[in-house]
């Protein structure tokens, strides 16, 4: 259930920025392994999941770009059937916590993913997304929130419409505390079979291993 209440503000990558987030979201960094350049945050009474990405950017024009993450996500999580239903470069007032020049897009889709390697009834999960582009870093953040179906197709809409003042809420808190903390102003990456993994390089990490 979302009573839009309780919103907690979560520091993300060492601080490099920062969201609110509502109480029952929890990090599950502690519990399993998550990527350098990812913060994955979960419902601890239902499904649903948060995730803050730090990728190097796609060569591809900002019209395309939230196209393309919608894309990258629905292979990597072997997407039987996807479609966007809406995409929009998101109004600056609608993320005050970020400079006016930078580009900002929102999407919001549907995939169908078969649970459990492929063994099941594929089941939909509707996607919001938005993609904030540090072009001065060369970094893409793309902020993602995965809602899946669990119940039945009039309970899931109103699930959804629910979620999306929930993402409002934390896209519109979403700040750049800092960029400093970012040591190179590009990201390691290498390929995988699926799609390719980036890892963002804190300085503070860096820090922590020189001592």
């Amino acid at each position: 259930m979302v009573d839009g209440e309780g919103y907690k503000t979560e520091d993300l990558f060492d601080g490099t920025f920062s969201t609110n987030l509502p109480q029952y979201f929890r990090n599950i960094r502690d519990k399993s392994y998550v990527p350098d350049n990812q913060e994955i945050f979960t419902n601890t009474a239902g499904h649903e999941s948060f995730m803050f990405e730090i990728t190097e950017p796609p060569q591809v024009p900002d019209t395309e770009v939230a196209s393309f993450y919608f894309t990258d996500l629905a292979e990597c999580n072997e997407s039987v059937e996807n479609a966007v239903t809406t995409s929009f470069v998101l109004p600056n007032e609608q993320m005050p916590f970020t400079a006016p020049s930078v580009v900002k897009l929102y999407l919001e889709g549907r995939q169908k993913i078969v649970p459990g390697k492929g063994a099941g009834t594929a089941e939909s999960v509707h996607i919001f997304l938005v993609i904030v582009r540090l072009k001065e870093v060369n970094s893409d953040v793309v902020i993602s929130l995965n809602v899946p179906c669990k119940e039945s197709a009039e309970e899931f809409e109103a699930k959804v419409q629910s979620y999306k003042e929930v993402f409002g809420a934390v896209i519109g808190s979403f700040k750049v505390v800092s960029l400093e903390a970012v040591s190179y102003t590009h990201l390691r990456a290498h390929e995988t079979s699926l799609h390719l993994v980036c890892r963002l390089l804190l300085e503070k990490k860096k820090k922590k291993k020189k001592k």
